[in-house]
């Protein structure tokens, strides 16, 4: 009874850090959204919600890795499980930054770039909603992890393209060089939230393998 109990809780726990993950690539998605409107006062909301997020997360991560090795769990995979949940701390970590850099440089983002640069946010905080739903089968149902990682995947191709043809225009655009770079690099911060997503993912197919009789 006391290991399942002791089961029971890190599920839980697993759970709820995931859910942070999911609602961080949501509130991204909204951050970006309301950026290009210019409604920096909901922006800031967004940001500190992101903020509490992250450092719940952190915790939960914590929690998670003493519990693991306090009570003996899942010892054959006990390294592939904490690598798998540091690596999604670092997708949090990256939308946390990029945002709050984005609330205090504000890079100017030409109206014709608006619908791109909203379509590059849905794609990478789409690429994090799949990434959350991976993991969670790998705890569960570990034979739906492939279905999730292929959208990952899908979702950060569909990212680089978008970034791609921003970066095109971008640099078509009729605007000082100085503030063409400083946009890219946000195209970029954004896109390589995807590009995160994608290294958990590459490393979850691994895990999976090597879990499967």
């Amino acid at each position: 009874m006391i290991f399942l109990k002791n089961i029971y809780e890190l599920e839980l726990k697993i759970d709820q850090f995931l859910n942070l993950t999911s609602e961080c690539g949501i509130l991204f998605e909204q951050f970006i959204k309301l950026f290009v409107l210019k409604k920096l006062n909901e922006c800031e909301i967004k940001v500190n919600k992101v903020r509490e997020n992250e450092r719940l997360a952190d915790e939960l991560r914590i929690q998670i890795e003493k519990y693991v090795y306090s009570h003996t769990l899942i010892p054959e995979n006990r390294g592939d499980v904490l690598a798998i949940l540091e690596g999604t701390d670092e997708v949090i970590d990256q939308i946390k930054e990029i945002i709050i850099d984005m609330l205090i440089e504000k890079p100017f983002i030409p109206d014709s770039l608006y619908d791109d640069f909203k379509d590059l946010a849905v794609s990478s905080s789409h690429s994090v909603e799949e990434l959350s739903k991976s993991v969670r089968s790998f705890f569960y149902n570990v034979h739906e992890v492939a279905n999730s990682v292929n959208k990952v995947l899908y979702f950060e191709k569909e990212a680089d393209d978008i970034a791609e043809k921003i970066k095109k225009e971008l640099y078509q655009a009729d605007i000082e060089l100085a503030v063409k770079n400083h946009l890219k690099y946000y195209v970029k911060g954004v896109e390589k939230i995807s590009d995160y997503a994608q290294d958990v993912a590459d490393r979850l197919t691994i895990y999976t393998l090597k879990r499967e009789p």
